[in-house]
């Protein structure tokens, strides 16, 4: 973490990570197993949590499921107001060949005002027209600014005003853990 915040609690270590990724695995494998699905991972960390889904579905429950990266910073309302704190580059590597007709599970670390999720939506339909989509987060912080609501969630966790989650994963991340911070105001 580089900005200035200061840790509360741990949420999640990495074996709760996995065992979250499983459970949302299992759900995901019962849409995948009725329709032709295709997971997308919402830059940046968004991208290995779907990643890592796609190779429990593999390994658990034989099923093989495309997996796309889908960028939403442009698409955002407040793209030019919007500080970017501790995100990669963005390099969005594969993308599936078609969404047209199918079950696109848009899956993201953490659910807060739903404008992230407002903008891949937009990115998503500029890529043809799914069949319907259904969006899984690992964290649902609550204080939703729009109407949008996560069809799988990791955990659910309400936060205050100052608070936020960080999802951090190797290799971005010297670990491997949700953390509950506090952001620590900047003296001018």
């Amino acid at each position: 973490m580089k900005d200035t915040c200061k840790k509360i609690r741990q949420l999640l270590n990495e074996e709760g990570i996995q065992t979250a990724l499983g459970n949302m695995a299992e759900k995901i494998a019962a849409w995948a197993k009725r329709d032709s699905a295709i997971l997308m991972g919402m830059a940046s960390r968004g991208i290995p949590i779907a990643q890592n889904i796609a190779q429990i579905l593999k390994s658990k429950y034989d099923l093989s499921v495309p997996v796309g990266c889908i960028d939403n910073s442009y698409y955002r309302d407040d793209f030019h107001y919007r500080k970017r704190v501790n995100n990669p580059p963005l390099k969005i590597a594969e993308m599936p060949a078609d969404v047209q007709g199918k079950t696109v599970v848009l899956i993201d670390d953490v659910l807060y005002t739903g404008r992230s999720v407002r903008a891949a939506l937009q990115a998503i339909l500029d890529l043809g027209r799914p069949a319907n989509v259904k969006l899984c987060v690992l964290v649902d912080r609550g204080c939703r600014e729009l109407p949008i609501a996560p069809d799988c969630t990791g955990i659910s966790i309400e936060t205050e005003p100052k608070q936020e989650v960080r999802v951090c994963l190797s290799p971005y991340d010297k670990e491997t853990a949700v953390w509950l911070v506090e952001i620590e105001e900047e003296v001018a």
